[in-house]
């Protein structure tokens, strides 16, 4: 989601960063439709401060600074997050996402490396409270309500061993405890239809992931009888959010097309085999940290050719990548 050297075409940073904005509308509006005005509030928070903290960093170190792709940053932190979240929790997640993507931005995708944390050693970040319960936007935290509801999610259900409650189309439509972002996968399906027919991302990343997710569910989970699971693992959890809205960040994602879709099916098998391990909040952003480490690898194993430079030996290619050390 970043302008150059990121950004491969003639589009500017600004449509881009409006088409995922536009994309990701509804299921925005959704959430406040189930939650209250409350999650647009925590959307609006993380992009000003993601807005703010790009121009600190501009102005401190005297380089462009480019708010739109900072907002948008914002934004997609917070899609991943409860809508009873900590407001003070809020600019520090999405300070660490900026400060990322500004010092180490192609090494690690920013949004996951910023929330595995907070998501593995908070409780806060996994708390939710029941569907179609209004939030107020005055509140500062809803911790104690939510500790104390302990409204789980149809994932964490599900990984438990029980059936949840909600049917597979109420999980599918988005009426079931989530995230701000992942609540409806319906729409976020309908929001990455409308980015790949922008040209704003590939087709390949997201098919990667919801195929490798696909294949590994059957190997680990269908026994065969109760295919209604599919839908429950597929549509909860955030698989879909993931898939259009993270592991497509452009900074840490691979440049060819094999690339991205080997890229996309690791994120989807990582997902499903950090859900057997016991990771099922975070599967997801796990997924998409780990596979972000191996981008440029990926793309030295894939790419036909370097700067004019044909090779298909592995070596050639990694040599190309190397620093000339002979002295001229």
């Amino acid at each position: 989601m970043y302008k150059s050297p990121y950004l491969r075409g003639v589009t500017s940073e600004l449509l881009v960063s409006l088409d995922i904005f536009i994309a990701v509308l509804p299921a925005i509006i959704w959430s406040a439709i189930v939650y209250g005005a409350r999650p647009i509030a925590v959307v609006l928070i993380a992009m000003l401060f993601g807005a703010l903290f790009e121009v600190i960093y501009a102005i401190i170190f005297r380089k462009g600074a480019k708010i739109p792709t900072a907002a948008l940053l914002g934004m997609t932190v917070a899609l991943f997050m409860p809508a009873g979240i900590n407001y003070l929790m809020i600019p520090i997640v999405v300070f660490i996402a900026v400060t990322l993507r500004r010092f180490i931005g192609g090494v690690v995708n920013p949004i996951a490396a910023a929330l595995v944390p907070f998501f593995i050693f908070t409780g806060m970040m996994t708390a939710h409270t029941a569907a179609f319960t209004k939030l107020s936007i005055g509140t500062v935290s809803y911790w104690d309500q939510m500790r104390e509801l302990s409204a789980k999610t149809p994932l964490d259900v599900l990984m438990s061993g029980n059936i949840p409650e909600e049917s597979a189309l109420d999980i599918f439509l988005g009426n079931a405890p989530e995230a701000i972002g992942a609540m409806s996968a319906m729409l976020l399906l309908l929001g990455g239809i409308y980015l790949i027919c922008r040209k704003v991302i590939t087709w390949q990343i997201p098919v990667g992931f919801l195929g490798g997710a696909i294949l590994v569910w059957f190997f680990l989970y269908f026994d065969g009888a109760h295919y209604e699971y599919f839908i429950y693992h597929l549509c909860a959890g955030g698989i879909f959010l993931g898939a259009f809205f993270g592991a497509t960040e452009y900074s840490s994602t691979p440049v060819t097309p094999t690339g991205r879709l080997i890229h996309g099916a690791g994120c989807g098998v990582l997902t499903m085999l950090f859900r057997k391990l016991g990771f099922a909040a975070e599967s997801v952003l796990l997924s998409m940290l780990v596979m972000s480490l191996f981008s440029r690898v990926i793309d030295m194993l894939t790419a036909e050719s370097y700067f004019g430079y044909r090779s298909k030996k592995l070596a050639k290619r990694f040599e190309t990548f190397l620093p000339d050390f002979k002295k001229k």
